[in-house]
């Protein structure tokens, strides 16, 4: 599909699409050989297609966002976990396995929104590379 950039747009926003030009060329052909309503309704249902498209990826994107809201939690709870491990509560029983829990679970967590930035780092560049 072609695109074209949206008006206000930040640089990670996806183009908005337009029909793609196999489509455009049959309507054309279409209206040349004297079906135009056909050609019409082609590329009206063209054109809501790439809407409904466009809108399922900005969807996607807003979703994929939220690793980095992720991660700035995940801060807070590793600072305090080492915080908590400097201090006399480590010596408690359980509370240094606990604490290597908690240092092993969110490097598992900061892994996952780190495979989230690649995905939306990917449809981005997809999207512009690809024209969808």
């Amino acid at each position: 599909m072609n695109t074209t950039p949206l008006p206000n747009s930040a640089p990670d926003d996806l183009p908005r699409p337009t029909m793609d030009a196999e489509l455009e060329a049959i309507v054309v052909q279409l209206r040349a050989e004297g079906s135009g309503a056909l050609a019409e309704r082609l590329e009206q249902a063209g054109l809501r297609l790439c809407e409904e498209s466009d809108s399922l990826k900005r969807r996607l994107l807003s979703s994929l966002s939220v690793n980095h809201d992720i991660n700035n939690a995940l801060v807070g709870v590793v600072g305090n976990a080492q915080l908590l491990g400097l201090g006399p509560a480590a010596a408690l029983p359980g509370v240094k396995d606990r604490l290597d829990v908690i240092a092993r679970e969110s490097n598992r967590i900061k892994q996952a929104t780190l495979k989230l930035s690649e995905l939306k780092q990917a449809l981005l560049i997809e999207g512009r590379g690809t024209g969808s």
